[in-house]
């Protein structure tokens, strides 16, 4: 039992990492990075693969075409809180 709490707890703390880390790629999107600098490449590296799947059930459901705003973050952010707020329940 104690492994599964230490487990919970972890995967919570690494949670709550990614959600900061996506906070902080929105705020570098409004230019405060370039992109091709060092730090921005290592948030698009850890981010990518959280958002690239939200993006394509985005475009599919937008029936192919392309949104005028990527709102991919918004809804992982949503995600990964609610996901956070079940394993809360646990501990």
């Amino acid at each position: 039992m104690e492994i599964m709490y230490t487990f919970i707890i972890a995967l919570r703390a690494v949670i709550y990492v990614m959600e900061v880390v996506l906070v902080i790629r929105v705020f570098c999107e409004f230019k405060l990075i370039h992109r091709n600098s060092g730090p921005f490449q290592f948030l698009l590296l850890i981010t990518e693969p959280l958002l690239n799947p939200v993006r394509k059930m985005l475009l599919k459901g937008n029936k192919g075409k392309p949104l005028r705003f990527d709102i991919s973050p918004l809804f992982v952010i949503i995600l990964l809180y609610l996901i956070n707020r079940l394993l809360r329940k646990y501990v």
